[in-house]
């Protein structure tokens, strides 16, 4: 009979956690982008066109598990629209080729020798960089209490989100270089899940990058870098 009990009971706790993490809602926010590009920008009409590359690759780090910035397969939510919407800030860009760069690459002689030969046959690479900082030790002692409260006491996420680009003419030599910075956050709680529609967090990571990537490329044009 008390093992029966016990079943029972065990049964009934499970259920309360399952019920407690996929009832879990979260409201996600972001900062504002650091280093932005604030001068006026004047279209680039009278510039020859040219031929770009663009190196894409994401880098994720999460400090504490992480000793160096570890190459991820690119995952950008619905890349291919946002660089596109992104490329109407450049007006000189005749033909390009994008390439994103895969952890596999090291190990792949024809992917190396495939980059080598874009660029030497385009007149600009721009290399586009999107590093992701977390922290093991944070986000360790959220999930732990979010588990042991069943995701009654609200507990916080942050991820760091640094965009570098650098452009340089075929040959190698490089002539410029930008960097934006913002951070993500996010937080966890049973109460929020009528919020999360409102401020997902997918949402909130593709408005950094696609807002990081207008303001550089806007930059770009504006310095006159592609001519």
């Amino acid at each position: 009979m008390l093992h029966d009990c016990q079943r029972f009971f065990l049964k009934r706790i499970l259920l309360v956690i399952t019920l407690a993490m996929v009832l879990t809602g979260c409201v996600a926010s972001r900062s504002e982008v650091q280093g932005k590009f604030t001068s006026p920008v004047t279209r680039n009409t009278t510039a020859d066109k040219v031929s770009v590359l663009f190196q894409f690759k994401n880098l994720r780090q999460e400090h504490g598990m992480d000793t160096v910035p570890k190459l991820q397969v690119h995952n950008v939510r619905d890349f291919d629209n946002l660089f596109r919407d992104s490329l109407q800030e450049l007006g000189n860009v005749s033909q390009y080729t994008t390439y994103l760069e895969s952890p596999n690459d090291v190990n792949n002689p024809k992917r190396r020798k495939e980059l080598e030969e874009y660029r030497a046959n385009h007149d600009y690479t721009v290399e586009v960089s999107l590093l992701e900082e977390s922290s093991f030790k944070k986000d360790f002692l959220s999930g732990t209490v979010s588990l042991l409260s069943l995701t009654l006491i609200p507990m916080p996420y942050s991820w760091d989100y640094t965009m570098t680009a650098n452009v340089m003419k075929k040959g190698g030599a490089q002539v410029a270089s930008y960097q934006r910075k913002a951070t993500l956050s996010n937080w966890v709680q049973a109460a929020l899940i009528f919020a999360y529609p409102f401020y997902p967090l997918e949402g909130k990571r593709e408005e950094i990058y696609s807002e990081c990537l207008h303001d550089i490329f806007k930059q770009i044009e504006a310095e006159r870098v592609l001519k």
